[in-house]
């Protein structure tokens, strides 16, 4: 099963502000002389490659040792980027509990931006690993679709965070979200905004900031509920780009929502096969125990 990605190879790197297809054949016989130790796989498209080349502003070196942690987080992480189908038992609930997409505008400079919050926010609903899982499946959708962009920023709103929430997230989960996050997701991450600040703030940043660097801590700015946002509309985020919670005039979040899951759903069949391009690359012993782990997830319809 081939990987396919939607957006328009010629028309990305016309746009990029660094690109040589010369680069590009480079990643790719490197790719064929890797070791199946690395996880890499062999028959990476040009789509891929490329988005990984432009995350990493042109470098080669730098490219190659985000593709190896990216594959390497891959197959380290299953919790976040095996089995992604929607209407599975093991997302169904958080759909239901979450509020996220890629947003339809772009920011002030022209970034992507992924929306992320509570839906519901009782914290016995909240699941953190699928959650993310679910978030890192809203940035592959973007990438699918409109490949390779000058930046990222991610918004969060904080509405409804409680204690409880942060006693179901798990420090080996967390660390790995932030790793991936930090070394290997293959986009230009500008800036993450976090509306609604709530009191239990300073509790998250004690559980969180051990794992960030700081180039990544000094992205975050928080916003609290009575801010006035007037400048970031103006600098940051103009009001077309964010939904009516947040002052802007796109539609209400729940029908963002709906348009994501949707968007998701008709993914799946890229989700599989990108899975599948991963298992393909393991070692014979580790390939036949996870195709088989695959073909189980697959009964869900």
């Amino acid at each position: 099963m081939t990987v396919e990605l939607e957006y328009d190879y010629d028309a990305a790197t016309a746009n990029m502000d660094t690109f040589s297809q010369d680069d590009i054949e480079v990643l790719r016989q490197w790719t064929q002389k890797l070791d199946k130790s690395k996880y890499v796989p062999k028959d990476l498209t040009n789509k891929q490659l490329l988005l990984f080349y432009n995350a990493c502003y042109g470098d080669i070196d730098k490219t190659k040792t985000c593709i190896e942690k990216y594959y390497g987080f891959r197959r380290s992480s299953p919790e976040f980027f095996d089995g992604r189908v929607i209407n599975s038992e093991e997302l169904k609930p958080s759909v239901e509990a979450l509020e996220f997409s890629f947003l339809p505008e772009k920011s002030c400079e022209g970034y992507d931006l992924i929306y992320h919050r509570l839906y519901y926010t009782e914290p016995s609903k909240y699941h953190f690993e699928s959650g993310v899982k679910l978030l890192f499946m809203t940035v592959d959708a973007c990438l699918h679709k409109r490949g390779p962009q000058p930046g990222y920023i991610f918004l969060f709103d904080m509405r409804g965070v409680k204690i409880g929430h942060i006693t179901r997230v798990g420090l080996s989960s967390l660390r790995k979200f932030f790793q991936y996050v930090q070394e290997a997701m293959p986009v230009r991450m500008k800036a993450i905004h976090v509306f609604n600040t709530e009191p239990v703030l300073d509790k998250l940043l004690l559980l969180v900031k051990p794992f960030m660097e700081k180039k990544f801590f000094d992205m975050i700015k928080f916003h609290h509920k009575n801010e006035d946002l007037e400048k970031f509309y103006e600098t940051v985020v103009p009001r077309s780009a964010l939904p009516p919670d947040h002052g802007g005039t796109l539609p209400d979040m729940q029908t963002l929502h709906k348009k994501c899951i949707q968007q998701l759903r008709a993914l799946e069949p890229y989700f599989r096969a990108e899975e599948e391009q991963r298992i393909n690359a393991l070692p014979d012993k580790k390939r036949d125990k996870a195709m088989e782990k695959a073909f189980k997830n697959l009964d869900i319809d």
